[in-house]
């Protein structure tokens, strides 16, 4: 099982909350974990902001650690399948929490939300 991890466990992990170090690495001992390109750009994006080099340095290792998934056509154009869906049903969500979850679902993945 693979497993695709969001931007707030990311920040979990890297402020070294311990439930979710415990469950991260359970999943990482026995299971393979991911960070979809999305996620990888949404807490770079926060670390060029604040400019902390030493966690953005680390978080790079992390990221070269798991592996990075890319989002290609296919999982672009079932994400504007679902946002239609949901919208149609009132039921909307972020943007990106469909791109991550349409990604999940079509690699066989699990995402991982705090």
């Amino acid at each position: 099982m693979t497993y695709f991890l969001d931007t707030n466990v990311i920040i979990d992990l890297l402020k070294g909350n311990s439930s979710v170090l415990a469950a991260f690495k359970n999943a990482y001992t026995f299971e393979s974990v991911r960070i979809p390109n999305l996620v990888y750009y949404e807490v770079l994006r926060g670390f060029e902001y604040t400019d902390p080099k030493k966690q953005k340095n680390g978080f790079e290792l992390f990221a070269q650690t798991c592996g990075i998934e890319y989002m290609d056509l296919q999982s672009l154009r079932e994400s504007a399948k679902q946002y239609a869906f949901l919208k149609k049903q009132g039921t909307l969500i972020d943007d990106g929490d469909i791109l991550i979850g349409c990604l999940a679902i079509l690699k066989n993945a699990i995402p991982c939300y705090k």
